[in-house]
C-alpha cells in the first residue's frame, strides 16, 4: 500500500532505496569544503603573526596584507567560468581531482616563498585551483539530491565552510606557535593530497547512474525529486525560463551572494587581527578564539538546513539571517567590552550563516540541473570578484582610519543589501 510521496516518488519505494548520496557523496563534499577552507582561512592567522610580518617586511602595511588575502579571491573569480566549462565537459569528479592537485602544489610553494611577491603569486594560483568548488559542488547536489533534500544536503557541505576555519584556528595557530608559519603551508598541502583526493576519486561518481552501489530505487527517487519534475513554485517558475541568463531571479540571488562575500571574506580575513589589535588579545588567543567563533555557527547551519527543507522558504530565511548578521556585526564593533564584542561576533556569524546557507539552497530552486555548472561558474566570477576586493578594501580603510569601526560598518551594510535582494523572491514563495 502506498504511504505517500516524496518529490513524486512513493515513500514505500523510497524505503527500499540505497542511501549512497548521504553515506558517500555528502560526506565527501563536507571533507572537500573543510580542507578548502584551511587554505583560505589560514592567511588571516598568518597575517597576525609578528614573525611572518617581520620576515616579509609587512609590519605596518595593512594595504599590502589586504592584497595578499584578496589575491586568492581575484583568481578564484577570474577562473570560475573556466571551471564551469570544465565541469560541464569532464564531470565534477575529475574536475575536483584536478583542482585538489593544483591547490596542494600551491600550498607547498607558499611555504617556500621568501618574498611578499612570491607568496602573492602562490596565493593567486591557489585561487585558480579552488575555483572549481562551486561548479563541482552544486552540480553534484543537483545530480544526486531531490529538490526537497537539498536544504539538508547543502547544510551538510556548507558546514565545511565553518569546520574548516574552526579547525584552522587550532591547527594553524598551533603549527605556527610550535614550528613557524612556513610549516603550516606544507601540512595543508599534504592534507589535501591524503584526505579529500582519495575520497573524491574512489567514493564519488558524477551521477547516481554511474555508481555501482546505487540501486534503481535510489536513482528513481533522485530523478523524481528533480526541480524539472517539481510542481511547487520553483518548478512552475523554471518552466517559463529558457536560460539562467534571462532569469532575473537568478541575478537577484547572485547579487545577494555577492554582498555576502564582501561581508564574509573581509570579516574572516581580518578577524584575528581585529581581535589582537582592537580588542587586545594575544596572537595565540586570537587564533584559538576563531575556533570558538566558527564552531558556534555549525549547529545553526545544520538546524537551518532542516528548517529550510521543512518550510521551503529559502529566500525569506536568507533575508532574515543577513539582516540580523549586519546588525550584530556593527554592534560588535561599537560595544566597549572585548568579551561582549566576541559574543556579538559569534551572533553575527551565526545569523549570516542562516543567510548564506539558504542563499546557496536557493540556486536549486532557480536553475535547472543541466545549467547548474555553467551558472555557478558565472555566479562565482561575479560574487568572488566582489568578495576579492573586500580584504583589500579593509586594508586600505585601516590604513586611512587606523581603526576597524568604519570597516565593520561597510561589511554590515553589504549583508543588509543582500537581505534587500531577497524581498522580491520571498514574495514569490521561493
Amino acid at each position: 500500500m502506498l504511504q505517500g510521496t516524496v518529490g513524486g516518488a512513493d515513500v514505500a519505494d523510497a524505503a527500499l532505496a540505497t542511501r549512497v548520496r548521504w553515506r558517500l557523496i555528502a560526506p565527501t563534499l563536507l571533507v572537500l569544503w573543510t580542507v578548502s577552507m584551511f587554505d583560505k582561512s589560514n592567511i588571516g592567522i598568518v597575517m597576525a603573526n609578528p614573525t611572518f610580518l617581520k620576515e616579509l617586511d609587512l609590519v605596518g602595511q595593512p594595504a599590502r596584507l589586504g592584497w595578499l588575502a584578496g589575491s586568492l579571491f581575484i583568481s578564484y573569480a577570474l577562473t570560475a567560468p573556466f571551471w564551469g566549462w570544465v565541469v560541464a565537459r569532464i564531470g565534477p569528479r575529475r574536475a575536483a581531482a584536478i583542482s585538489l592537485l593544483i591547490w596542494a602544489v600551491t600550498c607547498f610553494g607558499s611555504g617556500f616563498a621568501h618574498s611578499y611577491e612570491a607568496l602573492l603569486l602562490w596565493r593567486f594560483l591557489l585561487g585558480f585551483g579552488e575555483a572549481a568548488l562551486y561548479p563541482v559542488t552544486l552540480t553534484l547536489v543537483a545530480n544526486w539530491f531531490g529538490l526537497r533534500e537539498r536544504g539538508r544536503a547543502t547544510a551538510f557541505w556548507w558546514c565545511g565552510t565553518m569546520i574548516g576555519p574552526m579547525l584552522t584556528g587550532l591547527l594553524v595557530t598551533g603549527l605556527i606557535v610550535h614550528f613557524g608559519w612556513r610549516i603550516q603551508f606544507h601540512v595543508l598541502g599534504f592534507i589535501a593530497l591524503l584526505v579529500p583526493l582519495p575520497m573524491v576519486w574512489f567514493l564519488m561518481r558524477d551521477t547516481p547512474g554511474e555508481h555501482r552501489l546505487v540501486n534503481a530505487a535510489e536513482r528513481d527517487l533522485v530523478l523524481a525529486g528533480a526541480i524539472e519534475n517539481n510542481d511547487d513554485a520553483p518548478g512552475r517558475i523554471l518552466r517559463g525560463v529558457k536560460s539562467f541568463w534571462h532569469n532575473y531571479r537568478y541575478w537577484l540571488a547572485v547579487a545577494a551572494i555577492s554582498g555576502n562575500t564582501i561581508f564574509f571574506w573581509g570579516w574572516s580575513t581580518w578577524l584575528p587581527s581585529y581581535l589582537r589589535q582592537a580588542r587586545g588579545y594575544s596572537f595565540s588567543t586570537s587564533g584559538y578564539l576563531t575556533f570558538v567563533v566558527y564552531g558556534c555557527a555549525i549547529a545553526v547551519i545544520i538546524a537551518g538546513g532542516l528548517l529550510s527543507d521543512r518550510l521551503f522558504r529559502r529566500s525569506a530565511l536568507a533575508g532574515f539571517g543577513w539582516l540580523l548578521g549586519g546588525v550584530f556585526l556593527i554592534s560588535a564593533a561599537l560595544v566597549p567590552g572585548a568579551t561582549a564584542s566576541v559574543v556579538l561576533m559569534i551572533l553575527a556569524l551565526c545569523a549570516q550563516q542562516i543567510g548564506i546557507s539558504n542563499g546557496e539552497m536557493l540556486f536549486h530552486s532557480l536553475v535547472g540541473t543541466k545549467e547548474m555548472s555553467q551558472s555557478q561558474g558565472v555566479r562565482s566570477f561575479i560574487a568572488q570578484t566582489t568578495g576579492a576586493l573586500s580584504p583589500v578594501m579593509i586594508g586600505y580603510l585601516l590604513a586611512a582610519t587606523g581603526g576597524f569601526t568604519g570597516a565593520m560598518a561597510v561589511l554590515s551594510g553589504a549583508v543588509v543589501v543582500s537581505a534587500g535582494c531577497m524581498v522580491l523572491l520571498a514574495r514569490q514563495r521561493l
